[in-house]
């Protein structure tokens, strides 16, 4: 999709946690205002203010929405590739251990094993 996805996803994060600390700031304003019984026009524009703001939220969530998906994408093939990796490994342990365990068996050689062992 897009080269600079990580960059893009920083953006919009940073774009929305910005929106909601209006929103928390105006939320501050609004409890204030509620508790001092201040006018009803007041806290009607608070309140037009914050449904504005959620709108802006709502819009960056949608523009960001194909950059999420991609992410979570790119996130899941990498896992992916990474348990992938981590079995192997493991799987590449036991067939060492299996090898020096026939190296020992077949009574070979304390150099060959040593050799072995320094090449893991």
């Amino acid at each position: 999709m897009t080269v600079n996805l990580p960059e893009l996803l920083r953006d919009s994060l940073n774009s929305q946690l910005s929106i909601y600390k209006e929103i928390h700031a105006l939320q501050n304003d609004l409890l204030r205002d509620l508790d001092s019984k201040n006018e009803l026009d007041k806290i009607m524009g608070l309140l037009e203010k914050k449904n504005a703001l959620l709108d802006k939220v709502r819009a960056e969530n949608s523009r960001s929405a194909p950059f999420v998906d991609e992410w979570v994408k790119i996130k899941k093939e990498i896992e992916d590739m990474i348990t992938e990796i981590e079995k192997l490994v493991l799987e590449l342990r036991v067939q060492d251990e299996a090898m020096l365990q026939r190296f020992d068996q077949e009574s070979q050689s304390k150099n060959r094993i040593d050799a072995f062992r320094a090449l893991r």
